[in-house]
């Protein structure tokens, strides 16, 4: 990953060779040697080569209080749980929150009760011994997880050496780096936000290119935000297709959608005063919409999901009709 320089001359591969390395990765995928790592939501892997395919970008967008946050807090973890026979290990940038916040965040999902409960926040409320107890059994889970957090915000360099010394320590494990969020990577002087984004894509690019390359598996999330335009009466004030978002409403979005395999905007109507949402006025009380508006491998669809953000999960929803096709809504 290091920068060339003038005497370098770049590898050419014949087709021959391409060819045969791609008919054994086929061959190896039908075998079940080389799997996707599962996410906890089945609609997500039907759309994404069964999850989280190794040597991917996914990008997951949205507003403010849209649960972007609590989506990959939800699918680290779950990345390890659903996986077990994968030895892997995430290494978590996340520069919007402490991380002991994020891990209060597991404690909510696994014990089923808010952040403001767990923390004796909520009025009328204070953890019992009991409540305790389930935390203590929490956190015993939780603390064996091989996931690894960076709070300190830092330069697209400072992230990619970061990756690089962490590669470095278990070369033969998989490695899922995520980054919670975009527009928080720290500019050099003079730097503007957009162009940070330009070279944070570019930076993951080259390293999935090169970790795949010395056969290591490696693939990257990250977490952006939406413009403000989504919430404006023109986007918001009748039921439509003008309801949706769009490559243009992710901050970057030219960069992550062109380098992305995956971009995922998740949506939450309800939050945005909307009593139904899109043209066929689907229900909003309760749910998420998850809409995969970049698959690499397949078709823009709308995902309908469980909205239990109170408690910092997000399930899949059982309902006729539930993955929905984009070109006809």
């Amino acid at each position: 990953m290091a920068e060339g320089s003038f005497n370098k001359t770049l590898a050419i591969r014949s087709i021959e060779h391409v060819a045969l390395e791609e008919t054994k990765y086929i061959d190896d995928r039908r075998k079940g040697l080389i799997k996707s790592l599962k996410t906890p939501w089945e609609k997500y892997n039907d759309v994404s080569m069964g999850g989280i395919e190794w040597h991917t970008m996914h990008t997951i967008a949205g507003a403010s209080g849209s649960g972007k946050t609590a989506i990959l807090n939800q699918m680290e973890t779950d990345l390890i749980a659903l996986n077990p026979d994968e030895d892997l290990e995430v290494l978590s940038f996340n520069f919007e929150m402490l991380a002991r916040n994020l891990v209060g965040r597991k404690y909510s999902k696994a014990l089923g009760k808010t952040v403001q409960q767990i923390h004796s926040g909520k009025k009328g409320y204070d953890v019992s011994d009991d409540d305790f107890h389930q935390i203590l059994a929490a956190q015993e889970k939780v603390r064996k997880m091989p996931i690894f957090y960076v709070d300190e915000a830092g330069t697209v360099d400072d992230i990619k050496n970061t990756i690089i010394q962490f590669a470095k320590k278990n070369p033969k494990k998989g490695l899922i780096v995520t980054l919670d969020h975009a527009v928080l990577v720290n500019a050099k002087q003079g730097e503007a936000e957009r162009v940070i984004l330009v070279e944070l894509t570019k930076m993951f690019k080259k390293a999935i290119k090169y970790f795949a390359r010395i056969n290591k598996n490696f693939s990257v999330i990250i977490l952006s935000q939406l413009n403000r335009h989504i919430e404006e009466m023109d986007r918001v004030g009748e039921p439509g297709i003008q309801n949706y978002p769009q490559k243009k409403d992710i901050f970057g979005g030219d960069a992550l959608y062109q380098m992305s395999d995956i971009v995922m905007v998740t949506m939450n109507p309800y939050q945005l005063g909307l009593e139904t949402y899109g043209p066929h006025r689907w229900e909003t009380k309760g749910r998420l919409y998850f809409h995969f508006i970049k698959v690499r491998e397949g078709e823009p669809v709308i995902a309908v999901m469980q909205n239990k953000l109170f408690v910092n999960e997000v399930k899949d929803l059982d309902l006729s009709g539930q993955m929905l096709n984009m070109n006809e809504g």
